[in-house]
């Protein structure tokens, strides 16, 4: 895959109070990995393609929690809600509350929240938040921020320095500057739901977001619906197997597509995973064609930043245009 420019390339965990009162919450979260080859179940090079960068390779920002770290999280834009390792809340001496099922990608989990008082990170800091525990083996890191504790603000992914910097949306500074290597994506939606409606795949017009805690791009069965409409040709190339922080694994058919066109952003050539992952109903879009944009294709981009106060995001193409000219 490579990516160009025209000018110049569940929710996952669904949050169900079960104490005395038996409120429910909406908030989603979860954070998508490729899981071990299933036996018997073949993963062809387009597949291991899709993948790209293992689980492992999560980039983290340091938190300070209630003034003890730092701790290493991974910044999950595609999450409503944050998470923390139960081993870590532990060692924390965080008392634990309500009882809540983790939905994710699979299967839910039971477990329950634990307050943290401060939650610093990058210029922020957090107070007075909820957070569910989750084994640290499902999630590879001591936690995850999710929208509840990016929303607002600016997360930019500098993947040229492996650095995650979590800022002051432009809309609250003097500095709204745009660069010449910058291309600009305008965004809709609230609560940090930030979508792109001006996105096409192979000519299909399709919904997009950004998931930061998603190593893989995935399209719903919706998107593959109407591609096979324009393309009868069109067959899939291999399975990826998909796992969440919550245990399990799903199968999704893989899938090459020709040209994803992300406002002034193309990519071409590239290889899609399908399933009906719970984050398309989350986001309300499980009945229309839609695409979770992971950091399979992200990472092909020297810098990426997301601004929820401006509703934008920036997609710096020097890596593009420095290989161009080489």
């Amino acid at each position: 895959m490579r990516a160009e420019t025209e000018a110049t390339r569940l929710s996952r965990r669904r949050f169900v109070a079960t104490g005395a009162a038996g409120a429910a919450l909406t908030q989603m979260g979860w954070a998508q990995t490729i899981a071990p080859p299933q036996p018997g179940v073949p993963v062809d090079d387009a597949a291991r393609i899709a993948a790209g960068n293992d689980a492992d390779e999560h980039m983290t920002i340091p938190v300070m929690i209630n003034g003890h770290g730092p701790f290493r999280f991974v910044i999950d834009t595609g999450a409503d809600r944050s998470v923390i390792a139960e081993d870590l809340a532990v060692s924390l001496g965080l008392v634990r509350g309500t009882e809540v099922s983790v939905q994710g990608v699979v299967r839910t989990f039971s477990t329950r929240v634990v307050p943290v008082a401060n939650l610093t990170f990058g210029t922020l800091t957090r107070r007075n938040l909820m957070m569910p525990m989750l084994p640290r083996n499902y999630m590879g890191a001591d936690g995850y921020l999710g929208l509840d504790a990016v929303d607002g603000s600016r997360v930019t992914l500098d993947f040229a320095n492996r650095a995650l910097r979590v800022s002051t949306s432009r809309s609250q500074t003097a500095f709204q500057v745009r660069r010449p290597t910058e291309a600009y994506v305008p965004v809709r939606g609230t609560m940090g739901h930030l979508r792109s409606l001006n996105c096409r795949v192979d000519g299909v017009s399709t919904t997009c977001f950004l998931d930061s805690g998603a190593q893989i791009s995935v399209g719903n069965s919706m998107l593959l619906r109407e591609l096979l409409e324009e393309n009868p040709k069109m067959r899939t190339v291999g399975v990826l197997p998909i796992t969440g922080i919550t245990g399990g694994v799903i199968m999704g058919s893989v899938v090459r597509v020709d040209h994803i066109r992300l406002h002034s952003v193309s990519f071409t050539d590239a290889v899609v995973a399908i399933a009906d992952m719970a984050i398309f109903d989350v986001w309300g879009l499980s009945n229309q064609p839609a695409l979770l944009i992971g950091m399979n294709f992200l990472r092909q981009f020297a810098q990426v930043s997301i601004d929820y106060g401006m509703k934008e995001i920036r997609f710096d193409l020097a890596s593009m245009l420095l290989a161009k000219n080489v």
